[in-house]
């Protein structure tokens, strides 16, 4: 971006950024992000080596108060008053579904994970943006709290109880042409009396989604994160077996995982059979060359035609980040930050509807939000 350009562009802060696709999207979009924010180390280091114009805090949201806000934002160049827009994904891990499978309900509001977007809001009432764009698991949307009420809601109301209306909406990363399977819960808020827009789909019909054999068919060896699995034979084998969009459960038999479930000491002596343990669908799944790959996690998928797993570049070509975006730390570290990640292209297409508004919703009135009266997620726990 040219510095005329980037000098009318709508400027953005970023929270809970991670390595930074939300925040890239924004950029290809026309926005100037100028602070990120973001405690977890690797992350940090991939953010600032690919992003190092963007003053970037590695801090505990919790710990930045109004004086480091103002005095990051004014070695950029700008001021709280200057900040438009404010964009982040705190993290809610405890309302996920595995994790709703292990704990009680009520030992998952107590967990602090679930309140960080209450760090979130309070970023956003020091700088005061025109719009907010909020990023989480799309299972919130489900979550309930003990007393029957959805969580969803209740973060709708804490926006609305600081002169934001708010409008949430799940939306399928594949309808808008990235190769890859995913559902995200947005939050977009806005403190002007305008209309809340999400983006069409940019790919609406099935037929026309972007596959993963095209993200990963042109993939060189010299990009960076392109770092082979050390693969044992007997995995190789596995591997060979498992058919396009197939997973372990397609296995022959005599290649799938058994232990005894007996007490027998001796399984020599022993006269039970092992039995097969069963797996979940993502382990040693294959991904299918004619279809966009399932979500994009830790969990490493099989290459569509070649026997083995794919590369974190090729991961992260499946999240839609550009060949030359470097991702720092170990292998798990980088994958971690990948699948973390919003896919690029959604987030531009978020971004895309978002400069629609600009330069106009500057000068609009101010929304008058129904405000009701509430207990606080902070509150609840």
């Amino acid at each position: 971006m040219g510095a005329e350009e980037s000098a009318d562009a709508p400027v953005v802060a970023s929270f809970f950024a991670g390595c930074g696709g939300l925040d890239l999207g924004f950029e290809r979009a026309g926005f100037d992000v100028v602070l990120a924010s973001d405690q977890w180390e690797p992350a940090a280091e991939t953010y600032r080596r690919n992003r190092p114009d963007v003053r970037f805090l590695e801090a505990d949201v919790r710990e930045l108060d109004d004086d480091d806000l103002e005095r990051a934002l004014r070695e950029t160049g700008h001021g709280v008053e200057d900040v438009d827009v404010v964009i982040g994904g705190p993290p809610c891990q405890g309302f996920s579904r595995l994790n709703n499978e292990r704990i009680e309900l009520d030992e998952m509001e107590k967990d602090r994970r679930n309140t960080l977007f209450e760090e979130f809001l309070r970023m956003v009432t020091v700088l005061d943006p025109q719009l907010v764009l909020m990023e989480n698991v799309r299972d919130l949307i489900n979550r309930e709290t003990s007393d029957g009420r959805y969580v969803k809601d209740l973060i709708v109301r804490e926006f609305e109880s600081e002169g934001y209306d708010c409008e949430y909406r799940v939306l399928e990363a594949e309808r808008y042409g990235v190769p890859q399977k995913r559902r995200r819960l947005f939050f977009v808020g806005t403190n002007r009396d305008v209309p809340i827009r999400f983006p069409e789909p940019t790919t609406p019909a099935e037929p026309s989604w972007r596959t993963a054999g095209e993200a990963l068919a042109d993939v060189d060896d010299d990009l960076p994160n392109m770092r082979y699995a050390d693969t044992g034979e007997r995995t190789l084998e596995r591997i060979r077996h498992v058919p396009p969009g197939g997973y372990y459960r397609d296995l022959p038999d005599r290649l799938k995982t058994k232990k005894y479930r007996c007490d027998c000491a001796d399984t020599d002596a022993c006269p039970h059979e092992p039995e097969i343990v069963k797996r979940y669908g993502t382990y040693l799944r294959r991904l299918h060359p004619e279809e966009p790959s399932l979500t994009v996690s830790t969990n490493v998928f099989i290459h569509p035609t070649a026997d083995r797993y794919l590369t974190p570049r090729e991961m992260a070509r499946l999240q839609t980040f550009p060949d030359e975006f470097a991702f720092e730390g170990t292998k798990t570290e980088v994958l971690q930050q990948i699948g973390n990640a919003v896919p690029v292209g959604l987030a531009e297409a978020l971004a895309d509807r978002f400069r629609e508004y600009y330069p106009e919703i500057r000068e609009a009135d101010r929304a008058d939000p129904d405000v009701y009266e509430q207990q606080s997620l902070t509150d609840i726990a």
